[in-house]
């Protein structure tokens, strides 16, 4: 912290930047409600009665989480939506429910002391165990069982009303928070926990709030009504600003707007390197109203259509092939070139639809993309058929996700060739259906070569690389300071797939919001990348930041930065680069 050496009033704190942007506001302060719930002993006829208010106040809950996703979609679009999904179905979890229910019975107490009781006997239990991923999940829980005890004591969750502009000071903000809040006056967020990947700050970037995550100093000195400045791309909350430092940032805003409109412009231009490199971007979509903005965003084809989110959240079932078909034809008849890469159903057993869900101890580790997708003939064979009937009318090429085995490759290839069989196109050369791997685990890097022979293509995901190749969890804010895009080891990973796709002469295809960060883009494009897809809403800047680079430059510095020991230093060597 440092104070103005005018006037101690203004005060300047530093913290992690979650989401880019300028915003002035005066400081609000977000208080959850916790009104203890009491304790009651019921009689026994009141038993079943409790359980009954439990099972409405679910429904109460669900119903009002499903209203706020929807007016969160509207507002952000469906790949932030989803991240209220844990939410939501953490009231179907049989084992809260089941938990809460014995609490009534067995101890003959009201429904409220219940809900508290179940859920930090769950709290507890998850301090034990060391998984990222089942961490995280505590949120979910402590989230659940708020709005529980409020619905059942009365007091509903409520978020503030924010008249004037204004900047949130919370100690935490969950997902369902921030997605219930109006944006409109919304100016920026300062919290003291959460990481940079954390779904908050995804939500908050999704919707243009500039953002600082762990801030506890600000925290402190926070007063309700004081004038703020928040810089979420620089990590700065600035108190009591004097006129100057306004000045200052009121021209950092403007900067940060001009850029915004120069990267809608330069969308129109080639995507061509300062040293006339040329490089083709592609979009990742996931949803259908994504697709009218995508060429004026630059992209010149679909790079990832992410096919699971053709699954409704609330669905019984996977859609029928006329279904799934009718979706790929309007997807392929949006994208510029009429070319489409599909990603086979990314599902994992926590997040199937409701009737088909499993249960594992560890989703995120268990059965996960085409592992999932193998152990599910019937729905592989259905979402193939959809694909080849939906290639008729372009060209389409199937991307599996998170592919480890080689085996996996090949198992998926078996399949391919008896649904063209089955069909009648075997061949048919113009019915040729590319088929390719996702690499996003380490085993993969390190069987790059041979997963570059026997397919068509490979992508990276960049985000699930980064987490898989570093062990972190990027949702989990304690070790949110180890997701460094520009590791050593994961440069050294992406310059092993680059060789292993260069040697068996298959295209390459960056995937995933690594390449918006201009450091990174200057990497990727050093170590030889020349496809990038990612969300049209970062196609824009990506495009004007590829047209400022040098190849050549970008060549010599990734020849540095693979000698060097720490993201930092990297990062640091990077800044000479791009400052020369």
């Amino acid at each position: 912290m440092s104070s103005s050496p005018l006037t101690d009033a203004e005060l300047q704190f530093t913290g992690s930047p979650a989401a880019p942007g300028v915003g002035f506001g005066q400081v609000t302060r977000l208080v959850p409600q916790h009104r203890p719930p009491l304790f009651i002993n019921v009689l026994p006829h009141r038993v079943a009665l409790e359980i009954e208010r439990v099972k409405r106040a679910m429904q109460r809950a669900r119903r009002h989480l499903e209203s706020v996703k929807q007016h969160f979609r509207e507002q952000a679009g469906q790949s932030s939506a989803y991240l209220l999904d844990p939410y939501i179905l953490m009231l179907d979890d049989a084992v809260l429910t089941q938990a809460i229910e014995d609490n009534i019975r067995h101890h003959r107490i009201n429904a409220e002391w219940a809900v508290k009781r179940a859920v930090e006997d769950l709290l507890a239990s998850f301090e034990k165990v060391q998984d990222g991923y089942l961490r995280q999940r505590r949120d979910d829980i402590r989230d659940v069982g708020q709005r529980l005890i409020g619905i059942l004591s009365g007091q509903p969750m409520r978020m503030p009303s924010l008249d004037v502009p204004s900047v949130l000071f919370t100690e935490d903000l969950l997902p369902t928070m921030l997605a219930e809040l109006d944006p409109t006056n919304l100016s920026g967020i300062v919290t003291d926990a959460g990481g940079v990947m954390t779904h908050a700050a995804i939500i908050a970037r999704s919707l243009g709030i500039p953002a600082v995550f762990g801030a506890r100093e600000a925290l402190d000195h926070g007063v309700p009504g004081t004038p703020c400045i928040v810089d979420g791309s620089q990590g700065e909350v600035i108190l009591n600003p004097r006129r100057a430092t306004q000045t200052i940032y009121l021209g950092r805003r403007a900067v940060e707007q001009r850029l915004r409109r120069d990267g809608l412009t330069a969308a129109r231009l080639p995507a061509v390197t300062r040293d006339g490199v040329t490089c083709h971007l592609l979009a990742n979509i996931e949803i259908q109203s994504e697709l009218p903005g995508i060429e004026r965003c630059g992209a010149q084809s679909i790079g990832l259509f992410r096919s699971e989110f053709i699954v409704p959240s609330d669905a019984d079932a996977l859609p029928d092939e006329d279904t799934q078909c009718a979706a790929y034809q309007a997807v392929m008849a949006a994208s510029p070139d009429h070319i489409v890469t599909i990603r086979t159903f990314d599902f994992s057993s926590d997040t199937l639809p409701s009737d088909i869900r499993e249960v594992e101890p560890n989703p995120a580790l268990g059965l996960h993309g085409v592992r999932w997708w193998l152990a599910h003939q019937a729905t592989a064979r259905t979402q193939l058929r959809a694909i080849i009937r939906a290639a008729e009318t372009g060209r389409v090429r199937i991307l599996l996700p998170r592919v480890t085995c080689l085996s996996e490759l090949q198992a998926a290839r078996q399949l391919l060739d008896e649904a063209l069989a089955s069909l009648g196109m075997v061949g048919l050369p113009t019915k040729h259906i590319e088929l390719g791997a996702m690499i996003e685990t380490p085993a993969a890097v390190f069987i790059a070569d041979r997963l570059a022979r026997e397919s068509d293509f490979l992508s990276i995901g960049s985000n699930d690389l980064v987490q898989y190749l570093l062990a972190s969890d990027r949702g989990n804010e304690r070790v949110s300071y180890l997701q460094q895009s520009l590791h050593p080891a994961v440069l050294a990973s992406l310059k092993v797939i680059v060789a292993a796709a260069g040697a068996a002469n298959k295209p390459l295809t960056m995937c995933g919001e690594m390449a918006a960060q201009p450091a990174c883009a200057f990497a990727l494009l050093g170590l030889g990348i020349r496809r990038f897809s990612l969300s049209p809403a970062a196609l824009p800047g990506f495009k004007s930041t590829l047209r400022r680079l040098s190849a050549r430059d970008a060549e010599q510095f990734v020849a540095r930065a693979l000698t060097l020991d720490t993201a930092r230093a990297v990062e640091a060597c990077a800044e000479t680069y791009l400052n020369a």
